[in-house]
């Protein structure tokens, strides 16, 4: 008989829409909770692991229940798939809206900085500006704080991991990358079965993936119309999607 093993589909807005950033992962009941890495921007690295005993401490992101009769991403919903957004600051300050419904919707929000820098090419002081500026600009839009992290590029440093944990954020990573962005609007069958079969191969292959997928200002029709088959896809092969 086939084990239940755990999704999560952790959504990034990057500007204004769902961003997917990851399948297979949870707080509850996951292999390895993992540090993410950022948002249009070509990832580095699979199979990424915890990079400090630090990051252990993770802290399950609490329940919310949906008050919006309309959802923020109509897929989700109709598959009734959790996710978790990943937000940049900067996209929240201009379409406030879209974080509000994300939260109604009762999605777990997450940090991705004010506006995307590598982090550990600052200093300590600026590291801190970009997490407090966003997760302000999210109070002030939606009322909540943030309770996971995500580092631009996957680039962190002990001081990323310390200040997240101070301001009581789980710091996360991905481990299977479909390389969605790559598609830069487009919604050809091309880029719609390239990401499908990124996601399943190196996806199927792991206990607890976290599945990482994105929506750039322009969109990403080719992301939209893989995600039914992706979730379609672990759900039949024995996942159950979680919230990180």
């Amino acid at each position: 008989m086939m084990s239940i093993r755990h999704a999560v589909i952790a959504a990034c807005a990057i500007v204004s829409a769902t961003v997917l950033s990851g399948i297979f992962s949870t707080a509850s009941g996951l292999a390895s909770p993992q540090p993410e890495t950022s948002a249009a921007t070509a990832v580095t690295g699979v199979d990424a692991r915890l990079a400090s005993a630090a990051v252990s401490a993770v802290r399950r992101c609490p329940a919310r229940r949906q008050t919006s009769a309309r959802p923020s991403c109509p897929c989700l919903a109709r598959y009734r798939v959790p996710a978790t957004f990943f937000n940049i600051g900067v996209n929240v300050a201009a379409r406030p809206g879209l974080a509000r419904k994300e939260v109604r919707a009762g999605y777990a929000m997450g940090n991705h900085t004010w506006d995307h820098p590598n982090l550990v090419l600052l200093s300590a002081s600026r590291q801190a500006a970009e997490m407090g500026r966003m997760s302000a600009e999210l109070r002030a839009a939606t009322g909540v704080l943030p309770c996971v992290f995500r580092p631009p590029y996957g680039d962190y440093n002990s001081v990323t991991l310390r200040l997240a944990h101070q301001r009581r954020m789980g710091v996360w990573l991905w481990s299977v990358d479909t390389q969605d962005w790559m598609a830069r609007g487009s919604g050809s069958a091309y880029w719609v079965n390239r990401i499908i079969r990124l996601a399943e191969q190196e996806g199927g292959a792991l206990r607890h993936p976290v599945v990482l997928m994105h929506n750039q200002p322009i969109g990403n029709p080719a992301t939209v119309a893989a995600l039914p088959v992706i979730i379609r896809f672990f759900r039949a092969h024995g996942y159950r999607f979680v919230k990180l």
